[in-house]
């Protein structure tokens, strides 16, 4: 348990420095920054002029862009992805929401900057986020119903879901207020030793084997690793679209007793909010809850099966938009376990950029003559 708590920290949690009048940047899902609730003013005021009459002099240096007065801010990668993900959606294309600070991500944010009236330094103030978050939060609810992370209390709230939480008895019986609606943990998203949906891996098996795992194979878009010991036999697999997760499954078989009580308990330190859930799964689509739930191997067999053939991975994501569960074989000891994550908007996203194998561009297209 230790190793996933060092993985969890080395990648969920890692800060993306940013130069504030010296740093900036940005992130996908906006925590601890203090942003004041919507409805406030959000650009910064400015006083009045007095009245007087405008000449053509007085009109030009009204045009020019102003100079953000605040201190930049300074977030961590996780942060860094929401903001890119939000300049996506207001058409300012940031890239795939890595967390990384890129040409494309400070490029967007000028441009963003430019539309507020501010001179476009690629460096986020306080009230510039607020702003973002203003003109993005309708449109974020709509598209995305689960998110991997959100703000904390004091920021503006981000959708949350609750598939399954609680049985029909409870709903009728217990008062359930809104806040207490499950949710996934946004400071510590679901995860397999560290890896988690929506990051970017290039040297996947190399990371495994520094876990243990010796048996590895690597194919386009698709590494599965095996590692054995005196009681467990584990398999690690891990999906990708060009060098981004969206599937990673474990499955561990148990050679001698496992008490189902104690992987339970280990179970609930790793995964305190996943656990918490009907059957230990959630889905922003209760279709694919219903379908999947106890076999989450279904779910991705398909893309592990075909992983380079684009046809497959968007029928996965028409079908499924995430899923997320634990299962559990056995009563008292336990054969097997088997963890699940997926998310389908790295696909969504390749499939819109046409990158990786889905690039319409082909040597077999390009031979062919007319």
């Amino acid at each position: 348990m230790g190793t996933f708590f060092k993985a969890l920290a080395l990648v969920a949690t890692t800060a993306v420095a940013i130069p504030s009048p010296t740093q900036a940047d940005t992130g996908d899902f906006i925590i601890g920054l203090g942003v004041r609730a919507i409805g406030n003013t959000i650009i910064d005021a400015t006083q009045q002029p007095t009245p007087h009459v405008v000449t053509a002099q007085s009109q030009q240096a009204r045009s020019i862009p102003r100079i953000a007065t605040q201190q930049t801010v300074a977030l961590s990668r996780i942060q860094l992805k929401d903001v890119q993900y939000r300049l996506n959606l207001l058409g300012y294309n940031a890239g795939f929401p890595d967390g990384v600070a890129g040409k494309r991500t400070l490029r967007a944010i000028g441009r963003f900057q430019s539309t507020l009236g501010y001179v476009a330094t690629g460096r986020l103030t306080q009230s510039q986020l607020e702003e973002l978050y203003t003109r993005t939060q309708k449109k974020r609810y709509q598209k995305t119903q689960i998110d991997q992370a959100q703000p904390t209390p004091a920021q503006p709230p981000l959708p949350q879901s609750n598939p399954g939480g609680y049985s029909e008895a409870e709903k009728a019986t217990v008062r359930i207020p809104k806040e207490n609606k499950l949710a996934l943990d946004p400071k510590n998203p679901p995860n397999i030793y560290g890896l988690i949906t929506g990051m970017r891996s290039d040297e996947t098996a190399g990371f495994l084997k520094t876990e243990g795992y010796e048996e590895c194979v690597e194919t386009t878009g698709l590494t599965i690793c095996k590692k054995a010991t005196k009681n467990l036999e584990e398999t690690v697999s891990v999906s990708k679209v060009g060098n981004i997760i969206y599937g990673l499954s474990r499955t561990v078989s148990f050679k001698t007793a496992a008490p189902r009580s104690a992987v339970l308990t280990k179970l609930a330190e790793a995964y305190p909010n996943l656990t918490r859930f009907k059957k230990m799964a959630t889905s922003s689509s209760k279709t694919c809850l219903e379908h999947h739930s106890g076999d989450g191997a279904s779910l991705l067999a398909p893309a592990e099966a075909n992983p380079s053939d684009p046809e497959t991975l968007l029928t996965l994501t028409e079908n499924c938009r995430n899923f997320y569960a634990i299962e559990l074989e056995g009563t008292r000891n336990l054969k097997s376990m088997r963890i699940t994550l997926y998310d389908g908007h790295p696909i969504q996203l390749a499939e819109e950029e046409q990158t990786g194998i889905f690039q319409t561009k082909s040597e077999a297209a390009d031979e062919l003559k007319f």
